[in-house]
């Protein structure tokens, strides 16, 4: 059936008047997009099949200077579309710098105080807004006349800025959308040896006394462990000292109810709990620990700069990979929702920045043998691993999980948020296999 654009817009319920606006986000030419409403002016006629509110349109022998148009495109009726109205400052070249300079000198605040104030992340602040790669959300430039006390039409006037909507078309039915295709799990590590050689460990007196035990065989227990070390662990190059601490805001259940009866299991060792100045863990001093972490596992003493995966951990074996990286992730990873689609905190992403880059580049190679394609990035100082979208977030909950609270409460309210999207999944405790909790063991969080 042919169709005139007039007809398609009217029954898909768009004004003619922004027919170029609304086609040109659905059309796609090699990312030209002025190209698009030359091609729309001149394509009065395509074909159109109807599925389920749907409209399929294919346009026949369609090209300009050797570009043409994609085969066949989809276009959700009214209901499915998302419309967006905002309202941004625009100001003239140069003067959005000076307005941010001019009101971060008349606050009196540091760039992390006056980012607070607003409500926005310091480097949209200081960098995206301070160099005008964006223009500056209306709520947002409010809220700076608020804090100078200053007048809207002085400033408008004085910068020679204009107070302009912003509409965003999303053309098609993103909630819940899987765009990507997760890979297979492909665990290329050939070794499948997890005994370790403890035999030539010393204990001291203390040691002795306190009836420590050392693992003789790599277990996810313990490459969980060794996650944590990589995350909020010290170890000293000095004395037998090893620390591990967090935040003492929101980890204190993390480490009273997971890491306190895992060291118990592994270790054999009561730890002593308590805050410190800005942290919440605990420090021992252990000569077979200390030796057991530098001598058997080939551990590297702390600063964490050129740390790297021990080699005893690098197996065919996908428990113990899972769990080192859930142990790393837990520790100095976050797991955040990110606002898109016009869906509040609805896109999740897992991210982790490191100071050791070697490690980086071992964590996304563990990472990508389970399928994902992580986005790996460096600067002078940091690596970082970002994991983004609803499918990669599945199976990171699927195969690694999390066992720090922190972390499950923030899934947790996801799902309630979102319970479409997470009709069967159910985040649990389970604690079998282990034993009663006084006596040492470790509860397992699971989806």
């Amino acid at each position: 059936m042919l169709w005139k654009l007039e007809q398609v817009l009217e029954v898909v319920g768009i004004e003619a008047s922004s027919s170029c606006c609304f086609l040109g986000l659905i059309l796609s030419v090699n990312k030209k997009t002025q190209f698009n409403k030359f091609l729309i002016k001149q394509a009065d006629l395509f074909n159109c099949f109807i599925n389920n509110n749907v409209f399929i349109f294919s346009f026949p022998n369609l090209n300009y200077g050797g570009c043409s148009l994609m085969a066949e495109r989809k276009i959700y009726k009214l209901p499915f579309l998302v419309i967006i109205m905002n309202k941004r400052v625009c100001f003239s070249s140069g003067n959005q710098k000076k307005f941010i300079r001019y009101s971060k000198n008349k606050s009196k605040l540091r760039w992390k105080e006056l980012s607070k104030k607003l409500k926005v992340n310091e480097n949209t602040l200081s960098k995206s807004y301070m160099f005008e790669l964006c223009n500056i959300p209306y709520n947002i430039f409010k809220e700076i006349l608020v804090i100078i006390n200053k007048n809207e039409e002085d400033i408008l006037k004085r910068y020679n800025c204009k107070i302009k909507n912003e509409k965003v078309v999303i053309g098609r039915k993103v909630f819940g959308e899987r765009k990507k295709i997760l890979a297979p799990i492909i665990i290329s590590f050939e070794n499948t040896r997890l005994n370790l050689n403890i035999s030539k460990i010393s204990y001291s007196r203390y040691d002795t006394e306190k009836g420590i035990k050392l693992p003789s065989k790599i277990t996810p227990e313990l490459a969980e462990e060794i996650g944590m070390q990589f995350g909020d662990g010290f170890l000293s190059s000095k004395r037998y000292d090893y620390r591990l601490k967090g935040n003492p805001y929101d980890e204190k259940e993390y480490y009273l109810n997971y890491i306190k009866p895992l060291f118990k299991k592994l270790y054999n060792l009561d730890i002593n709990l308590k805050e410190y100045n800005k942290s919440y863990g605990f420090e021992v001093s252990s000569k077979a620990l200390w030796e057991f972490k530098t001598k058997v596992l080939n551990i590297k003493t702390s600063p964490k700069y050129e740390i790297r995966i021990p080699e005893a951990l690098k197996v065919n074996n996908k428990e113990i990979l899972t769990a080192f990286i859930r142990g790393l992730f837990d520790t100095d990873g976050c797991v955040s929702f990110k606002t898109k689609y016009g869906y509040e905190k609805y896109y999740p992403s897992i991210e982790i920045a490191l100071t050791s880059k070697k490690l980086i580049k071992e964590v996304a190679e563990i990472i990508k043998m389970f399928g994902f394609n992580p986005s790996v990035c460096f600067n002078e100082r940091y690596g970082r691993i970002c994991i983004y979208g609803i499918s990669a977030f599945k199976r990171y909950e699927e195969l690694i999980g999390w066992s720090s609270q922190k972390n499950l409460n923030k899934v947790k309210d996801w799902k309630n948020k979102y319970p479409e999207l997470n009709g069967e999944c159910r985040t649990t405790v389970n604690t079998s296999g282990c034993g009663p909790l006084k006596e040492g063991s470790t509860p397992s969080f699971r989806p």
